[in-house]
């Protein structure tokens, strides 16, 4: 899938016609659509080759809806990842309620290896004809010929500059290109998680639903993942997480056991030796999401709250309208990037809204600085 490097483009035309910095979801769904609408001379620059964990692993079944559009519905369900039949969450209350898929015309959701899933998707982009570089970072961006010339550094050093009509920021959370370009984030919440993956005993079950559980700091979840893998998570602020020392094996396994009904649900599961990975998880929009020559996608351009179970369903769906602006801007369109700019603006709006009201659905500790600072906030304008 690393194929060999391009020559320098210094000079004459620019060999490729779109370049994608960021080969997760967002980025080689973008690569995946852009060669449904024909465009060629795609690459793709990555800079870990898919071997790392990879966090957020839950997809819901309108997804089915998205990979048939992409072209790779019948090659991921050849994949075997493990089924999700619904969810249950004690939010709002101390019991249970639940929400299955049986009822799904779409069939179920899935609970991924998210590693494998991210080099398998990547693997379709290029049998499609997408140049991947992996391995690969982004050192710096400018104004090139006829386009955005891009400085990238491979593994063992060495530094290329490459030429791009157009480029596409999927680099997550960081928007590391649209940063470089002048976007900036408005953000409306900087959330922290902290995961932790079990192993399932051989001779031991476990429900195939997602299982969230809201506490006075923050908020559990549990699903369990293929190869007899179970992921546990909370979210929680970043000071909380570091004065309860959460990132540390020992104390998050005992902020674990004090909860309700996730310390039952992994309680015959065994904890991984490795200590708990933290990442970020904030809620922001760039401002722009696009301009010349350049948009951002999935993450990079604004990223959701974990609670929504979208991350994975929001990389694959801004990927097929990031390829429908890009084609559209290929064309000369004189609007593409303002309608993309106003799509995600409005998105993100009607995302902000329905955040407000899962949180505010639970009043169980009006004190907590945790519920408190999210049951204040209030949706960001338009971007």
């Amino acid at each position: 899938m690393d194929s060999a490097r391009a020559p320098g483009t210094a000079d004459g035309e620019p060999p490729f016609c779109v370049a994608i910095v960021g080969g997760g979801p967002a980025g080689c769904a973008t690569a995946l659509a852009l060669a449904r609408h024909g465009v060629g001379q795609v690459l793709l620059i990555e800079a870990s080759d898919y071997q790392t964990v990879r966090i957020g692993e839950s997809i819901p079944p309108t997804t089915a809806r998205l990979m048939d559009r992409l072209g790779v519905w019948s090659a991921f369900v050849a994949e075997r990842h493990q089924q999700c039949l619904g969810s249950c969450s004690a939010w709002g209350a101390d019991t249970l309620g639940y929400n299955d898929y049986l009822l799904s015309p779409l069939g179920p959701g899935w609970h991924l290896d998210r590693a494998r899933f991210d080099a398998w998707l990547a693997g379709e982009a290029a049998a499609r004809g997408t140049q991947m570089w992996l391995r690969t970072r982004l050192a710096t961006c400018a104004p090139g010929l006829d386009g955005i010339r891009l400085g990238v550094v491979r593994e063992d050093g060495a530094r290329q500059s490459v030429d791009a009509r157009f480029v596409v920021d999927a680099t997550g959370v960081r928007s590391a290109l649209a940063r470089r370009l002048g976007a900036r984030r408005r953000v409306l919440d900087d959330l922290l998680c902290v995961i932790q993956f079990f192993a399932l005993p051989a001779a031991a079950e476990m429900s195939r639903l997602t299982m969230l559980e809201a506490t006075a700091d923050g908020w559990w979840y549990a699903a369990k993942l293929p190869n007899r893998r179970v992921a546990v998570a909370v979210a929680a602020d970043s000071d909380f997480i570091k004065q309860a020392g959460l990132r540390a094996r020992g104390r998050f396994l005992a902020a674990l056991a004090a909860t309700r009904h996730v310390a039952a649900e992994v309680s015959h599961c065994e904890a991984a030796a490795d200590a708990p990975i933290a990442c970020a998880a904030p809620s922001f929009i760039l401002a722009p999401t696009a301009g010349d020559r350049w948009l951002a996608v999935g993450d990079a351009a604004c990223a959701y709250d974990p609670i929504s179970s979208q991350g994975i369903h929001k990389a694959l769906t801004d990927g097929l309208a990031a390829a429908d602006a890009i084609a559209a801007v290929l064309r000369a369109s004189p609007t593409a990037l303002a309608d993309y700019r106003a799509h995600q603006a409005a998105r993100f709006a009607r995302y902000c809204t329905t955040r407000s009201h899962f949180y505010g659905l639970e009043q169980r500790w009006p004190a907590s600085p945790f519920w408190r600072h999210r049951q204040a906030q209030t949706v960001l304008a338009s971007a």
